[in-house]
């Protein structure tokens, strides 16, 4: 016999062997044509599934990331306590433990002290003269050179010795040419 022969042969006594199923279980496969849950019940039961799917609450910490941070300040100590004994100082009494002069010493507690004031107060929004908000400038800065920024030596050029145009956004009238006192002022009088 070949083997094609010998294994539809084994198909065959398995397919005989096994029962077939039973028309019951077939239905009970199937989902439910009607639900038979109330209005107020399928409310809940969607409820409780969002409530599930929705992970952790909006600013929860990973857990991991939390013992970590624990275990450091158990180990070193909060950096941002630390901080703040240092900005206890004075300018004399830190240049002492520092080593150095009281000028920067206060230098250092003045950009100490400022870094920790965003713990008590918060950013404001750039102003003008009148008190009017301002939007920030954005500056954008193209890496790369261009044809004129190359000298005729191959060394690169300052951009104020290659640009000579400069745009403006409105074209400014030109200067009137007529003298509007005329010859009247430059009488021999």
């Amino acid at each position: 016999m070949a083997k094609k022969d010998q294994k539809a042969a084994i198909a065959e006594v398995i397919a005989a062997a096994a029962p077939a199923p039973a028309a019951v279980e077939q239905l009970e496969l199937m989902p439910a044509m009607r639900a038979s849950l109330t209005e107020h019940q399928v409310d809940r039961v969607e409820t409780a599934i969002k409530a599930d799917r929705r992970g952790r609450p909006p600013g929860a910490q990973n857990k991991t990331t939390r013992e970590m941070l624990e275990f450091v300040r158990k180990l070193c100590g909060d950096p941002l306590e630390r901080r703040f004994r240092y900005a206890m100082h004075t300018p004399e009494t830190l240049a002492i433990e520092l080593g150095c002069t009281k000028l920067e010493a206060f230098d250092r507690l003045d950009r100490m002290w400022s870094e920790l004031a965003k713990y008590f107060y918060a950013q404001q929004a750039q102003v003008d003269g009148a008190g009017n908000s301002v939007a920030p400038r954005l500056t954008m800065v193209f890496p790369g050179q261009s044809a004129p920024a190359i000298g005729p030596d191959g060394s690169t050029r300052a951009p104020w010795l290659y640009i000579e145009q400069r745009e403006e956004n409105q074209a400014l009238s030109a200067p009137d040419q007529n003298v509007s006192h005329g010859d009247v002022s430059h009488g021999d009088d």
